[in-house]
């Protein structure tokens, strides 16, 4: 079986260049088509040429890449190099190479960059544009009326699904001027501890049995 040719694509890809240069330098409407139809020639060949390198690659690294062999050790030797650290600068910028010297810089530079430092946070703000203006903040931070729990709760609809409880919002809506001041009074110490009780989100669910 004759051994494929694999400098093939690059004498291709060559001589479509080499055409694509002549026909440059003539104009007109014929040539102008030829030269559409050689520059996508020559784009289609550079595609086939990159495919043809990754999949050559890929073979090449299935076939050595996880043996004991040359091409392993020769990868591994490679990155080993590029990963190797050979000196590390102090602060005063002195540079060591010893393994003690840069053990001793690198555990010095974490230890001060995971301690707690005293910070000023003013001279952070100082340098950030205002987005929320005095009024909306004022208004964000106001404390909260009854009628901000009324709208959240007739916006509910009124018959889902009961806690354990069996009160549905429809009970709620219905009955909210004898159990306004008890809802607004627990939600407010609810938001002002900022923790809400674990039984808050509970629900009942049902399974129904589809009918056949």
């Amino acid at each position: 079986m004759p051994t494929p040719n694999c400098n093939k694509p690059q004498v291709d890809i060559e001589k479509c260049r080499k055409q694509l240069s002549r026909s440059r330098s003539v104009h007109g409407i014929q040539d102008e088509v030829q030269f559409d139809n050689l520059r996508q020639k020559l784009n289609h060949l550079l595609v086939q040429e990159d495919m043809y390198k990754r999949h050559r690659a890929k073979t090449h690294w299935y076939r050595d890449g996880d043996l004991n062999t040359k091409f392993f050790h020769a990868a591994a030797t490679s990155k080993k190099k590029v990963n190797k650290i050979i000196s590390l600068e102090t602060n005063e910028g002195i540079r060591i190479t010893d393994d003690g010297g840069m053990r001793s810089i690198a555990k010095d530079y974490f230890e001060e960059l995971f301690e707690g430092h005293e910070s000023v946070r003013s001279l952070v703000i100082s340098m950030l544009d205002q987005v929320v203006d005095n009024e909306d903040n004022a208004q964000s931070t106001a404390p909260f009326c009854r009628e901000e729990f009324k709208e959240t709760m007739f916006s509910m609809q009124p018959d889902k699904c009961p806690g354990p409880d069996g009160f549905n919002p429809g009970f709620n809506q219905h009955f909210w001027s004898v159990c306004s001041e008890d809802v607004f009074n627990e939600c407010c110490q609810w938001m002002n501890e900022g923790q809400f009780p674990p039984s808050l989100n509970s629900t009942n669910i049902a399974l129904i049995p589809k009918g056949t």
